[in-house]
């Protein structure tokens, strides 16, 4: 059923509740997850719900560039996944499989962000970190490989430059020592590497949207 139909109308009380499935369907998976969460007795509450800067008492900023990075990832697999969805209202299925593998690309970067799993948790899994770090790459290279001629259709210069920014911070990463020296030349161009990354998709989207509407005789906005 097509809920909205005019973006001039308001919509109804019958409408409104009819759009709650969606929030109804999230709220499950997310209250199992917190069921989960309240009846497990491994891990204390208190590290699932506060922030690392509230557990040890540190500054309100502990961490504050590492949180912008995860902001930036979730910025750019929405923006692919919302370009896949406006590709996907026309017969561009190549420009929908390129932004779909886009946004899971980065999910599995943003997972890895967040779980520090290359560093840390695959590493007491049993998994080399280089081992991690080169499963990424490879699944990301696949990735390039593939949509290399839709890539070539967008601002695949903005993708070079954020891709050229992460081979520098992983050439520190595997050259770590623990000085402020390399963890700044490390994370410094991971973050650069972020912002051109969420900056590229973000722009395709765009980009895919103006196209899409222009291609149905409409004004882009």
């Amino acid at each position: 059923m097509q809920i909205f139909t005019d973006r001039h109308r308001s919509w109804s009380l019958s409408h409104q509740f009819s759009a709650l499935g969606p929030l109804l369907l999230i709220w499950s998976f997310t209250s199992v997850l917190l069921y989960a969460s309240a009846a497990q007795d491994k891990v204390p509450i208190e590290r699932l719900f506060l922030d690392p800067a509230t557990l040890s008492g540190e500054p309100w900023y502990t961490g504050l560039l590492h949180e912008l990075g995860i902001l930036g990832w979730t910025v750019a697999a929405t923006a692919a996944a919302a370009g896949a969805w406006v590709a996907a209202q026309t017969t561009r299925d190549r420009t929908v499989w390129f932004m779909a593998g886009g946004s899971i690309v980065t999910l599995l970067l943003l997972i890895d962000d967040i779980t520090g799993f290359h560093s840390d948790l695959g590493v007491r899994l049993g998994i080399p970190k280089m081992a991690s770090i080169g499963g990424l790459l490879g699944i990301s290279g696949l990735w390039f490989v593939v949509n290399w001629r839709e890539i070539r259709r967008t601002r695949w210069l903005t993708l070079i430059a954020a891709l050229s920014a992460f081979a520098l911070s992983v050439l520190f990463d595997y050259e770590r020592r623990d000085t402020s020296f390399h963890l700044f030349f490390e994370d410094a161009p991971k973050l650069l590497g972020i912002v051109g990354w969420d900056t590229y998709f973000v722009f395709t989207a765009i980009d895919i949207t103006r196209s899409v509407v222009r291609s149905r005789g409409g004004a882009v906005v």
